[in-house]
């Protein structure tokens, strides 16, 4: 069992995190791995409350999937019951792969280890600039409170996402919109 078997890959993987609070915490973070070969990476977590419910214990477990209305709404709000298809462990409908981890926190990063993954779907699709640029306008706006000047990339995100998108890229483009308020 490797960090790659579940399409984990060198560098920055973004993929929705759960643990569990009150309720389920979903969110989209940003797994860094250092050897795909290997069942260790990380993550830097920030003020949250998925960094509150690590710090409680809770289970960390990443949903690998390539939805960008799910990352959109997921980086504003907790997913409801129904966007899952299981609870135990929770899996969101439309997930390629799942992981479980154990979290521990050092700073302001969780040392991730792989405890179990499982492949649930494979799919074959190539690489879709407006859904790269959703990822990006996604993570600028979580930052726009503390860097303004994120508005200007976020704005650039959005011409891509127009050009180069189908149509759940412009779906998670209006929530985008809606959410920060950028139009």
């Amino acid at each position: 069992m490797r960090l790659k078997d579940f399409g984990l890959r060198n560098g920055i993987n973004e993929v929705i995190v759960i643990t569990k609070g009150e309720k389920l915490n979903t969110a989209p973070i940003g797994i860094i791995v250092e050897n795909e070969d290997s069942i260790f990476a990380k993550a830097r977590l920030y003020p949250s409350h998925t960094r509150e419910n690590v710090e409680k214990g809770s289970f960390f477990v990443a949903n690998i999937l390539n939805d960008p209305v799910i990352f959109a709404i997921s980086t504003f709000d907790d997913l409801e019951e129904d966007y899952f298809e299981s609870l135990e462990p929770p899996i969101i409908k439309g997930t390629l792969s799942v992981c479980e981890f154990e979290a521990k926190l050092i700073g302001p990063y969780a040392s991730l280890k792989l405890l179990k993954g499982k492949v649930l779907r494979t799919e074959i699709r190539a690489v879709n600039r407006g859904f790269n640029a959703v990822i990006e306008a996604l993570i600028s706006a979580t930052r726009l409170k503390i860097n303004p000047e994120l508005e200007k990339r976020i704005r650039e995100c959005y011409e891509i996402i127009e050009k180069c998108g189908g149509e759940r890229e412009k779906e998670a483009l209006k929530i985008i919109k809606e959410r920060t308020g950028i139009h």
